[in-house]
Parts: C-alpha cells; sequence; structure tokens
C-alpha cells in the first residue's frame, strides 16, 4: 500500500487493518513456535549457521530467550499427551495459554483442557489451573494440621468488634463452649435468606428483560457479600451467572443465580456448549 493511499484511510479501515495484520502475525507466530522443539531436536539452528536455539528465534522471529525455554519445556512436559502436544506443534493456540495448563495437564484430562485452551481466555484458564491446585490441595490435606492451623490464622483476621471479642473470651475462659452460640446465629443467618428466596420465588414471574430484579441482588448479596461465589475465590463478583439460561428459561429464579468474577464467568459460560454454538 502506498503512502498516499494509506494517508487516506479513514480511522475504521485504518484500525480494521491492524486488527488484520496483527491477527495474521500472532497466528504465524503460533505457528513458528510451534516448529521450534523440531528445530532444535535436529541442532538445524547449527546447520545453518546459528549459534544457539535463542539466537535462531530470535533473528528469524524476534522471540525471547526466555520464550523459547517457554516453548521446549512445555513440548517436553507434553511429551506423553498427544492432544496437546498437537496443539502446540500446529500452532493452534498461544504458547501463553498453554503454559497457563501446563501444570495441571495429564494424559487423563487432556482431551478437556485442550477444548478449554480452545475456548477460554489466558485470565480465565489461569483461574481454571488455579481452582484445580486448590480442589487437590484441599482433598489432599484435609486431615493435615496445617488445614487447622489456616483456619486458626484466618479466626483472627475476621475483624470481630473488641467488645465482642472479649465476652467471647471471657465465655471461653470460664470454660463455655461458644461454638453453640456462633452456629446459632449462623443457622439463624441461613434460614433468613432461604425464607427470602422462598419470598422472591413465590411472587415470581415471567421476566419481561435480563435486568434482574433489587431485591433479588441484594439476597445474593447477603448470601455471597461482594465476592466470587466459588469456593476460595476471592475477586469481586463482576457479573450474576444465570445457571439455568436465562434465553431458554426466561426467568431470574434466585435458586439458578450465582455471583461470579470475570474469569470464573466465562469458565461457567465455556462449559455450555449450546452457547457456543450461539457464539460461533
Amino acid at each position: 500500500m502506498e503512502m498516499e493511499d494509506l494517508q487516506n484511510l479513514s480511522d475504521e479501515k485504518l484500525f480494521s487493518l491492524c486488527r488484520q495484520y496483527g491477527e495474521q502475525a500472532r497466528r504465524w507466530r503460533q505457528k513458528f513456535a510451534g516448529l521450534l522443539p523440531e528445530v532444535n531436536r535436529r541442532r538445524l539452528f547449527e546447520k545453518k549457521g546459528f549459534s544457539s536455539i535463542f539466537e535462531f528465534a530470535k533473528k528469524l522471529a524476534g522471540m525471547s530467550e526466555e520464550h523459547v525455554r517457554r516453548i521446549l519445556n512445555i513440548e517436553r512436559k507434553f511429551s506423553a499427551m498427544p492432544i496437546l502436544k498437537t496443539m502446540l506443534v500446529n500452532g493452534e493456540v498461544s504458547v501463553n495459554k498453554l503454559a497457563k495448563v501446563a501444570s495441571i495437564a495429564t494424559a487423563e484430562n487432556q482431551d478437556a483442557l485442550a477444548n478449554q485452551v480452545k475456548l477460554l481466555s489466558c485470565r480465565a484458564l489461569e483461574t481454571l489451573a488455579r481452582d484445580e491446585k486448590v480442589s487437590k490441595s484441599v482433598h489432599v490435606n484435609t486431615n493435615s494440621p496445617q488445614i487447622f492451623e489456616n483456619a486458626s490464622s484466618e479466626s483472627d483476621e475476621l475483624g470481630l468488634d473488641a467488645e465482642i471479642k472479649e465476652e467471647l473470651l471471657e465465655l471461653r475462659r470460664k470454660g463455655i463452649d461458644i461454638n453453640p452460640f456462633m452456629r446459632e446465629a449462623l443457622e439463624r443467618r441461613k434460614q433468613s435468606i432461604i425464607q427470602e428466596k422462598a419470598r422472591i420465588i413465590a411472587k415470581a414471574d415471567v421476566a419481561k428483560s435480563r435486568y434482574i430484579p433489587v431485591e433479588t441482588r441484594n439476597v445474593l448479596i447477603e448470601e455471597f457479600g461482594e465476592k466470587c461465589s466459588i469456593p476460595y475465590c476471592q475477586k469481586p463478583s463482576g457479573t450474576i451467572h444465570h445457571t439455568q439460561r436465562f434465553a431458554l428459561a426466561r426467568t431470574h429464579d434466585v435458586r439458578y443465580l450465582a455471583p461470579l468474577c470475570l474469569a470464573h464467568h466465562e469458565i461457567a459460560h465455556s462449559i455450555d456448549v449450546k452457547f457456543h454454538e450461539i457464539k460461533t
């Protein structure tokens, strides 16, 4: 394209070309990355006069040494996982995406992970990997003293009013078990939420829009606070997810609503096959 032609382009056309060329560059960079393990195996870089695989990748594609090491490490990690290895070699997805799931990938879960890698962003894949690690850690260490030690540490961060804390400590010093008091308070809160949900459900009707009523939002805040409803996730809730798809049910049934952070919301939708059929 001539300079004069370029200067005459509208902002939208210029932006469109930037996106088009950027996407092409990204795609070919992924293809190049997939070739590097085989180049390294054959020592092709030496045959062509390069001092190392790192110089080869830097001069031909502008890749950093760190990025090349990541590619080679992931390829070794996926040696017994042909589905994920093929995705790397064929340049189907970015190395960054594959790196996010490398720590949780196994021969047994590679098929499911391959689908997730295609559908999810790097942010969501990182969250997916973290959830898997946390789940395994809790399952393995349920009876570990470290779990109780961590729970005790968290209890110091509950932010109890000094007067309330002193009263509870005084009861404890007197040998009175404070657990029944706490359990009763928690149970009252639980029942209050259940009753409020039942009241909302009883008067619910077919929703006319996607807007979730204020009272429904409020009971969800009462139940989950301002955080994501996924256990152990401390991220702010970015949206309220309909576990029963709104497009089909046309309802804001509070039993099928869950506040989720943006990453968990993306993961939730990735499980919905029909969602992706509509999306694509």
